[in-house]
């Protein structure tokens, strides 16, 4: 081997060891993500505890990534219904949320509230949003928590139509997931 060889690979290996000190990409350990909604008839609830999420502690910036079929209802045939004829979840199998936190979270030590800005797509429909986190360090974990409130309409679930009147038109998520 050339010496320019094995010096420019001795120097890219160092490189990348450097940059993967100082990169904290921080991914998805446990936790859940629920929906919550309240209809004249019941209430609807669903929680998936499997997600990808992964952020960046240098830079801020996240992804998220819930597969729709893994919410799980009380009973079977909500969430045949939720699959099958408001999310279409062949279609559309996944919600996304990328974006970045705004503020600097490079050396968590107590409880902040800082704010997220991104692109959450469902049901193939993006929107620009903003929402309130919560970030925190708990027995060697960074733990992330929000509400993220989601009007149906915006992202092109439709209600049924026989039920207009007893569906809630829009739906409150509830993140809370440990990061390492």
């Amino acid at each position: 081997m050339k010496p320019f060889c094995s010096k420019f690979f001795i120097l890219a290996g160092f490189l990348l060891l450097i940059n993967n000190l100082y990169a904290q990409v921080l991914s998805f350990h446990h936790g859940e993500v629920e929906f919550y909604t309240e209809t004249v008839m019941s209430d609807i609830e669903a929680v998936t505890k499997t997600a990808v999420v992964k952020l960046d502690i240098q830079t801020g910036n996240f992804e998220a990534t819930v597969n729709i079929q893994s919410f799980e209802f009380e009973y079977d045939v909500m969430q045949k219904h939720f699959n099958e004829n408001h999310m279409e979840s062949d279609k559309f199998p996944q919600a996304t949320f990328k974006g970045k936190i705004v503020q600097n979270i490079s050396n968590i030590t107590d409880e902040m509230e800082v704010d997220a800005i991104g692109k959450m797509t469902i049901h193939g429909v993006s929107n620009e949003i903003k929402v309130k986190v919560n970030i925190s360090e708990k027995e060697g974990y960074t733990v992330v928590q929000c509400k993220i409130p989601v009007v149906f309409k915006d992202y092109k679930v439709e209600e049924p139509s026989i039920l207009s009147k007893s569906v809630a038109k829009d739906v409150l998520i509830n993140v809370s997931v440990y990061l390492k």
